[in-house]
């Protein structure tokens, strides 16, 4: 089966994952390519919140300092640590953060000296008010939102620090840097930084929509900042799941300041298909339908245009239908086959020992027994239904064929006499019956009702010796236990009878 579709798929990338408050988050943009150090300025609307020298680098200008590729894009900014001495980055988020909303900060932060760098002092601080000090360069007095809680830093390597903000309301401003603690004496260090954000904690899955063809895929992004665990409704952990059918699909979040959950509804405008390719048996006929609609149009493969469409032989059926401005299409082979032929032979009824072998005719198909017997042909020996099928992709074709042995009395066949010899000729007492006895036990008795043997287990036969020496010449008496297969009924039986050893 082959699908072409046209229409509208919508794609909502994105939409889950919240503005980024943080303007010019990645450092790429700027008024004057920075060609030397201590030109934050130049990468507005980052400003330099103290009497520090913070820096800005863009590969548009190779300064050599910067030591490492920025975690994204072209730009990062650096800050330098030292005794006496702590720069900043400060910006004015696009909006303020609202009371009562749960905000994720996350910002990239590498160095060139690891064993210098002091871990829990680096973070953010929000206020409604810039935190400004121009003629100081000395540690910010102001406790930080969110702290640095890496357990390690390695040298020239990006990590990801992040954390979370329960806004009070109105906080419009963002300081960046380190806080606490200076480096110890000569203990100084530069930290990069890159790709900050700030966004609010929420999840969207987009508004209801409606696709085009049965092909049409929506992927629903359920990413949502600072989130610890997705579940989606058939069970999925991913932060994405793609759409392949109609239908409601939700997703729980979970995040460390609060849960959030957001459902969307996935119709069809064009919601058909014509099935899988086919086969079909010599003469049959096909009918080809797809949902009718008066605001739908329908055009087939030799230009009829109703909503169905009926086969009579082989070839490829395709219809294109059209609803405002979507358009659908789908394409179906079908081909024709002779059907399967079987043929078992007339039923059967025998007699006594009598076996019968069943020979199949067979045509255009593979043939197989409905009891899993695994030859085409079978010896039989016992009454029942035998029942065998033909198949192939047009049609399975069954037969039975029954066999009764019911044209004499079933009886068990025992000799008056043996010669256990050792001349190959009639060496052993066996008995036998027609195939709806089974015997289940022989015994012989010397002439004093003496058991000389017994057996219940295959052969059921006699070779006249008894304790490892042959037996006497005389006369002796058997018994055989069995039981009758009578219709599907089973009955049990015991006959006697004398025997002759003769030596």
């Amino acid at each position: 089966m082959i699908w072409l579709w046209i229409g509208l798929v919508t794609f909502l990338h994105g939409m889950a994952m919240g503005q980024n408050l943080i303007p010019n988050s990645s450092f790429e943009t700027y008024r004057t390519c920075p060609y030397q150090d201590n030109l934050l300025s130049e990468a507005a609307p980052w400003y330099n919140p103290t009497r520090a020298t913070p820096d800005f680098y863009h590969q548009c200008f190779n300064t050599g300092q910067m030591v490492l590729p920025p975690h994204s894009g072209q730009g990062l900014a650096r800050l330098y640590f030292d005794q006496g001495w702590a720069e900043y980055l400060g910006i004015r988020l696009t909006k303020p953060l609202e009371a009562g909303e749960c905000y994720a900060f996350e910002m990239y932060v590498a160095t060139n000296t690891p064993g210098r760098y002091l871990t829990e002092t680096m973070g953010a601080h929000f206020s409604a008010q810039p935190v400004t000090t121009p003629t100081s360069t000395e540690l910010l007095k102001t406790p930080p939102q969110v702290l640095d809680n890496l357990p390690r830093v390695q040298g020239l390597r990006w990590e990801r620090m992040s954390g979370v903000i329960n806004a009070k309301g109105g906080e419009e401003y963002v300081t960046i840097g380190s806080f606490y603690k200076y480096p110890p004496f000569l203990g100084l260090y530069y930290v990069y930084i890159d790709d900050v954000s700030v966004k609010r904690v929420t999840l969207y899955l987009g508004n209801d929509t409606t696709l085009c063809g049965r092909k049409s895929t929506l992927l629903l992004d359920g990413t949502t900042p600072d989130a610890i665990y997705y579940k989606w409704q058939d069970g999925s952990a991913n932060a994405t799941l793609q759409v392949t059918r109609p239908g409601k699909y939700s997703v729980t979040v979970i995040t460390s300041c609060k849960t959030l959950t957001d459902s969307i509804s996935v119709d069809y405008a064009l919601d058909f298909d014509l099935g899988a390719d086919t086969t079909l048996c010599n003469g049959q006929t096909f009918t080809l339908a797809v949902p009718e609609s008066a605001a739908a149009t329908y055009r087939w493969q030799d230009g009829s245009e109703q909503n169905t469409y009926t086969v009579r032989q082989a070839g490829q059926y395709s219809i294109r239908v059209a609803q405002a401005t979507c358009v659908a299409a789908d394409t179906i082979q079908v081909r024709y086959i002779r059907p399967p032929t079987l043929e078992l032979g007339p039923d059967q009824v025998l007699c006594g020992a009598q076996t019968f072998t069943i020979k199949p005719i067979i045509t255009e198909g593979e043939f197989f027994w409905q009891d899993q017997f695994t030859d085409a042909e079978r010896i039989v020996n016992t009454s029942g239904v035998f029942r065998a099928s033909v198949r192939n992709d047009c049609a399975t074709v069954t037969d039975s064929v029954t066999v009764d042995y019911g044209a004499c009395d079933c009886i068990l066949y025992a000799p008056n006499s043996f010669t256990p010899n050792g001349d190959g000729q009639n060496d052993v007492f066996l008995a036998y019956g027609c195939g709806d006895i089974t015997i289940t036990s022989l015994s012989i008795f010397n002439r004093w009702g003496e058991i000389v043997f017994h057996t219940d287990k295959l052969p059921f036969q006699w070779d006249g010796y008894y304790h490892g020496e042959l037996c006497p010449g005389g006369v002796y008496a058997w018994s055989i236990q069995y039981r009758l297969k009578q219709g599907k009924q089973v009955k049990p039986g015991q006959e006697q009878g004398p025997i002759h050893l003769i030596r």
